[in-house]
């Protein structure tokens, strides 16, 4: 063969499988970068920290409920059928404030007509610094530059998604966006399974003081009172998830309760500070939290707990206020410090 001929048959060969590439992720857009999923499609939802800035900025909303892995296993539909609002939900697994900051900055700044946002408030990412966080957004995506998308697009892991979620489509394994991320289904929720997946800590010899955890809470509120701050017109209702009695036994064992309450008490009292904040706490639902049949590990819920979770915020119970939010905590302190953990065991 020619030189000239080779040449030529190699550059078709390339410019065939680069349309065939381009053919693939104009079908299957596994990170939704080119557009959102539509109403009756379906995809593989595999990887909030990607495919969420797509889903940010495509898909039609006027409301977010947004969260760690716990808010993972809420419908958005719950939200949008209860207030009447197109609802999207964010979720990132083991979450921080900053991945949330920035998923919200691109929310607004792509739809300027939201206003409500549903944010579930852990305890446990409240009280870690951004300082310590291991993981980190690919945030090309979440940015308004376009021309660093060519990341996405001359990036072999992307046409692999295209790929999975081709052939997840095929087999009748891809999901409405309304059951993105679910995965409570796999999981069994009842006594035995939580305390097997509850490794019992050792008795720490001292308790941390009650201030250790204020600082990063005072870093933490600050990102999200400057949301509420530049949005007087959003509504945020806020909540403090149901954690089992198998948590409360964890920090009493590692001696970091009362710092836990403490960075909770600020919060809510600095929250409550805004008109157009509502604080709901969910940490005191004795009659959920001390029924290991509603867990599968020490913090995460079944389905029927995340719906009345969900059911109660929307309708705006549980709620503190400036009033009552001190007096409510210091029962619930009073019960967590007070708990027979032992009965658990026995």
């Amino acid at each position: 063969m020619k030189a000239k001929t080779f040449f030529i048959a190699v550059l078709a060969g390339i410019l065939a499988c680069f349309g065939a590439l381009t053919l693939l992720l104009s079908a299957e857009d596994p990170f939704f970068v080119l557009g959102g999923i539509g109403e009756g499609e379906t995809a593989l939802f595999d990887n909030q920290r990607y495919q969420m800035a797509g889903l940010i900025r495509h898909q039609d909303y006027s409301a977010v409920v947004m969260g760690t892995s716990l808010v993972a296993n809420y419908h958005a539909s719950w939200f949008t059928g209860d207030t009447g609002e197109e609802t999207l939900k964010i979720t990132f697994p083991d979450g921080w404030i900053s991945e949330f900051d920035t998923a919200l900055r691109l929310a607004f700044r792509t739809h300027p007509k939201l206003d409500r946002v549903f944010f579930c408030l852990d305890p446990n990412i409240l009280v870690r610094p951004d300082s310590q966080r291991t993981v980190e957004l690919p945030h090309y995506l979440y940015n308004l530059n376009p021309l660093d998308d060519v990341e996405y697009l001359f990036n072999a892991d992307t046409y692999q998604a295209a790929l999975r979620t081709w052939m997840h489509r095929r087999l009748g394994r891809a999901v409405a966006l309304d059951d993105a991320y679910i995965w409570d289904d796999g999981y069994v929720f009842n006594r035995e399974t939580a305390l097997r997946c509850y490794p019992r800590p050792e008795e720490s010899p001292s308790a941390l003081p009650g201030d250790a955890y204020l600082d990063a809470a005072r870093e933490n509120l600050d990102v999200v009172c400057a949301w509420i701050e530049g949005h007087p017109g959003v509504r945020f209702n806020i909540w403090f998830p149901p954690y089992s009695i198998l948590y409360w036994d964890k920090m009493t064992r590692e001696g970091t309760a009362d710092a836990i309450l403490t960075a909770v008490e600020y919060a809510a009292g600095r929250l409550l500070e805004y008109d157009n904040v509502s604080v709901h706490c969910f940490l005191g639902a004795t009659e959920y939290i001390t029924n290991l049949d509603n867990y599968t590990d020490h913090v995460h819920c079944s389905g029927a707990v995340t719906r009345w979770v969900a059911y109660t915020v929307i309708q705006d119970g549980w709620q503190y206020t400036k009033e009552n939010y001190r007096t409510q905590l210091g029962y619930l302190r009073a019960y967590i410090m007070g708990y027979d953990y032992e009965s658990i065991f026995s």
